[in-house]
């Protein structure tokens, strides 16, 4: 079940009648935006119901195409909820369905449609009783994230801050003349703290000179990962390699459009 509020623009994502140009998560494995592990932990992150912020310090990075590619990869017992600015509206919950992903197109005061100011914290006060939320904005690290949203003009309590779940850094990379690369420059798990802002715990890292992602595999990550997913410890490893062999079986077999990786993800979980 999707919900849409306030649908006043037509630039983003969640629009109708945008399927065929919206991007897939098979489709930036086989560019190498993404490798399989890491397609893996960000389809667990949905699916375990965790907050995620795609974040850039430049336009056209590939921020919202992430995002846009993940909303498939959202368990079908969730009512996804497209949230427009300026202001923030509380979605209402949908009969038959107990929880809602909400998904708005941004934090920043670029464009109506994004979320500034109060209205910020109006979101993260919802997503403390009301669900996750999945949005981007224009930041080049993780820290830069939290400074944004605990400086003026959004002044979010630290409390609240916890709320964000996880930040995901992309960059935009020139290979000569106009084209351009996507990467994932940094994945990090947002942990609050009993005081003060919360600590900022990196999971996967980008080695520009190998062009490949590396994992952090510290009994420190591992263990607040489990926790903010609310997995066993012992079954998250099986969990992401589970999933990262669905992905794998899905590319063998020829999945390759949007309706497809869509109709393959709905399957998936009816099978469960």
């Amino acid at each position: 079940m999707v919900q849409r509020i306030k649908r006043r623009t037509t630039e983003w994502w969640g629009d109708s009648g945008k399927e065929s140009n919206r991007p897939n998560i098979l489709s930036m494995i086989k560019n190498n935006t993404l490798d399989t592990r890491l397609a893996a932990m960000l389809w667990l992150l949905f699916d375990r119901g965790s907050s995620v912020i795609f974040a850039s310090e430049e336009k056209s990075s590939g921020k919202t195409s992430m995002l846009s590619a993940l909303i498939d990869f959202i368990p079908p017992n969730y009512q996804k909820s497209y949230v427009y600015g300026p202001k923030f509206e509380s979605p209402e919950q949908e009969e038959g369905l107990t929880k809602t992903y909400l998904l708005t197109p941004g934090i920043s005061d670029t464009h109506e449609s994004n979320l500034w100011k109060s209205d910020v914290a109006k979101m993260l006060k919802w997503s403390n009783d009301g669900g996750p939320f999945g949005t981007t904005m224009y930041a080049g690290s993780p820290e830069h994230v939290i400074r944004v949203f605990s400086t003026s003009p959004l002044k979010v309590p630290n409390k609240a801050l916890s709320k964000i779940g996880v930040i995901v850094i992309v960059d935009a990379i020139s290979t000569g003349g106009r084209s351009v690369s996507r990467r994932v420059r940094e994945l990090a798990l947002v942990v609050p703290e009993k005081s003060g802002k919360p600590k900022l715990i990196t999971l996967v890292g980008w080695e520009p000179d190998l062009d490949q992602y590396n994992f952090m595999d510290s009994q420190l990550a591992i263990s607040n990962l489990s926790k903010h997913l609310n997995l066993d410890i012992d079954k998250l490893e099986s969990e992401i390699n589970r999933l990262r062999r669905r992905l794998e079986a899905w590319i063998a077999i020829g999945t390759s459009t949007t309706s497809e990786v869509r109709k393959a993800v709905n399957q998936y979980y009816i099978n469960q």
